[in-house]
């Protein structure tokens, strides 16, 4: 690895640890050169350019060995007859819950994109790192298992997973911070279903008893004016 890459992935790294700590929108990049120990208070631009392009270049880091296992995961489920929504949401799962244990930066790749779900700044869905050919493939894949949503909704429930993803692995970090310890296996089953319900929504039973209620009264007069 050359000076300059090692320089680069220091950078990265404290990076990492500033915006999981304070929030992207509270560290300037200034601040991010002198704490990762570079004299010239521009290496952070001199590396990366501005602080989305060191965003996207520290998310990639992370999400770009998931976006390469999606591809292979998906080939093995067709290859098993197993494709259904459930399993595409663990294929989805699985390398992110694992970033629960990384000791190199995942915890805090968690908390920044938590914290990205919902900012104005650099919402999540406006960055290139995350949707690669991988990451790409399963969101179809995804969307064929849905149920046919609307265009309209497809955005929303897109949005709502990336938010039920994020902010549930961020909490289950905080909790286990605070001395509640969570089995990941227990966590990932309890992740998977929620997902699941968030991507293809069902309506509630009574919701469902009182739509056929009205649809039987509104076909009683029907019937009463064919006689």
């Amino acid at each position: 690895m050359s000076k300059r890459d090692v320089t680069r992935l220091v950078m990265l790294r404290t990076a990492e640890r500033l915006f999981a700590e304070r929030g992207v929108d509270n560290v300037s990049l200034r601040e991010l050169a002198a704490a990762a120990g570079q004299r010239n208070h521009s290496a952070a631009l001199y590396h990366f350019g501005d602080k989305r392009a060191l965003l996207e270049a520290l998310l990639e880091r992370h999400s770009g060995p998931a976006d390469a296992s999606f591809e292979p995961a998906i080939a093995r489920l067709r290859a098993e007859g197993r494709e259904d929504l459930e399993q595409l949401v663990r294929v989805l799962v699985a390398p992110m819950v694992a970033k629960l244990e990384d000791e190199d930066g995942g915890a805090h790749y968690l908390r920044i994109c938590a914290e990205l779900v919902s900012s104005q700044t650099f919402p999540i869905t406006g960055l290139r790192a995350g949707n690669g050919p991988g990451a790409q493939a399963l969101t179809q894949r995804l969307v064929a298992h849905m149920g046919d949503p609307s265009p309209a909704l497809l955005p929303v429930r897109m949005m709502r997973t990336a938010a039920v993803l994020f902010c549930s692995l961020a909490a289950c970090l905080r909790l286990r911070a605070a001395g509640l310890f969570i089995s990941r296996e227990e966590f990932t089953e309890d992740l998977v279903h929620a997902l699941v319900a968030s991507l293809s929504p069902r309506k509630p039973a009574r919701a469902t008893a009182r739509a056929k209620a009205a649809a039987g009264g509104a076909a009683a007069p029907a019937r009463a004016r064919k006689r």
